[in-house]
């Protein structure tokens, strides 16, 4: 089950990448197999299957990745923009009016259509004193106009007879005319402003829209203009903000105005379908990263591990070759060696060793073997190293030992020069963890004195 629904995922992958432009596929499974082949040491047919197999898993995260968000999109598309599938008719809220709908009404071969009216949606009385309260609570806002609020009075006030999203018409009934007059201009207070310092009075105000009649009674403070202090709007947001929350508590829910004064009130959303797309795109692209950075870092792990391993081969050879044996019965028994380890990890230098010693066994010419082997490296020593095994074949064991003593120290200098190279490499690697317990160490011993000093 498992390997059908893997075969039928792989399907559309394949079609895509059989589809491909030749040169553009040509050039891609070129650029992977040149780095494979520096990392595993294997016959061209294994590292075509390794190269065909990692296209392909990059592929199918690619396509099956662009698939999944879609999917999640789409669905966050529609969740959006959900629509019921029954007949529902939605009537016009509070201040809405009525509004004129059509059903079509179907008997066998018989059709026609009806149009009704539907009447706003009527505000319980719950409803009604939260509607009343929060109108109030916006008509109280713009009532004070440029003052910092009701009890604080110096300029005119706002008597308009319409507050924005209400249906409501609103009239303003002063109790002294002679403090504020009907179009909420100041009359004479000057004078009293003078005497008390202040100036108490109330505006009753009547809101009506159909069978909805509300009364409010407003209390005014009129205060001389110099003891006026400026309100930041954001104080008068964050204050209406907590007005609200107040006179709610017993809701679960209640709407929030988007607004206030000139302040705009917005909420974070849970989630965004750009938030989502933009994450899903990079988590895809920083997977694709990772899978073609990962080739690179197996490269360089594996050039490293060559280095280390040359001064071994090297040794061995001169060793073997220095007892008496034959070029082709040494790489033999380092092959015998390298195979009876434990080792899981396999080594690219001694697999390649492995392969000259099965074609040397096939009939293979010793310095063409040779001469392959060293192509398949790019590091300069192995190729050196190549060069040097086909002049001790041409110029025989005598010669060739001293060919081989002579590598050893090279190989031997290279060894020193390695372990310096990765000392180093280590004492930067090493400089961050010893920074921070520097800095730990420091607090552990300034802590004491700062705490007497401070007299903790």
């Amino acid at each position: 089950m498992k390997n059908k629904l893997l075969n039928l995922m792989q399907k559309p992958v394949k079609l895509i990448i059989n589809r491909l432009p030749a040169r553009w596929r040509e050039n891609l499974i070129s650029g992977i197999r040149m780095r494979m082949k520096n990392v595993y040491a294997e016959s061209r047919e294994q590292i075509d299957q390794r190269v065909n197999l990692f296209l392909l898993q990059e592929g199918m995260l690619i396509f099956w990745g662009i698939l999944a968000l879609i999917a999640v999109a789409s669905g966050i598309l529609i969740y959006q923009t959900f629509v019921p599938r029954d007949i529902v008719f939605e009537r016009n809220s509070f201040g809405g009016g009525e509004k004129e709908v059509s059903v079509i009404l179907k008997e066998e071969d018989q059709e026609k259509e009806y149009f009704f009216v539907l009447e706003e949606q009527q505000l319980s009385e719950e409803e009604e004193e939260d509607q009343k309260e929060e109108f109030f609570q916006e008509l109280e806002d713009q009532m004070a106009g440029q003052n910092p609020s009701l009890q604080k009075v110096q300029d005119s006030l706002n008597f308009d007879d319409a507050i924005d999203g209400w249906p409501l018409f609103i009239t303003y009934v002063t109790e002294e005319s002679d403090y504020i007059q009907w179009d909420g201009s100041l009359g004479e207070v000057e004078q009293e402003l003078e005497e008390k310092g202040y100036v108490d009075t109330t505006v009753a105000v009547s809101a009506e829209y159909g069978s909805y009649h509300w009364t409010n009674t407003y209390a005014i403070h009129i205060i001389p203009k110099e003891k006026v202090k400026n309100t930041s709007p954001f104080t008068k947001a964050i204050a209406m903000l907590k007005e609200l929350e107040k006179n709610t508590r017993g809701e679960k829910y209640y709407n929030v105005p988007d607004s206030a004064e000139d302040v705009s009130i917005e909420v974070e959303e849970g989630f965004s379908l750009s938030g989502i797309l933009l994450f899903g795109i990079s988590a895809l692209m920083l997977l694709i990263m990772h899978n073609v950075l990962g080739l690179k870092d197996q490269e360089k792990d594996c050039s490293k591990e060559m280095a280390r391993d040359f001064p071994t081969i090297v040794h061995l050879l001169a060793l073997y070759m220095g007892a008496g044996l034959s070029l082709a019965s040494a790489i033999h028994r380092i092959s015998l060696d390298y195979e009876s380890r434990t080792e899981e990890n396999k080594k690219y230098a001694f697999e390649e060793i492995i392969w000259m010693d099965r074609q040397l066994k096939l009939g293979a010419g010793q310095q063409e073997v040779c001469a392959q082997w060293g192509r398949k490296f790019k590091d300069p020593m192995y190729q050196k190293l190549s060069l040097t095994l086909q002049q001790v074949i041409s110029k025989g064991s005598k010669e060739g030992k001293s060919l081989m003593n002579r590598m050893e120290e090279e190989a031997f200098q290279h060894r020193i020069d390695q372990a310096k190279k990765e000392g180093e490499e280590a004492s930067t690697k090493l400089l961050f963890p010893m920074i921070v317990l520097l800095g730990t160490v420091m607090v552990l011993v300034m802590f004491p004195a700062v705490a007497q000093f401070q007299g903790f």
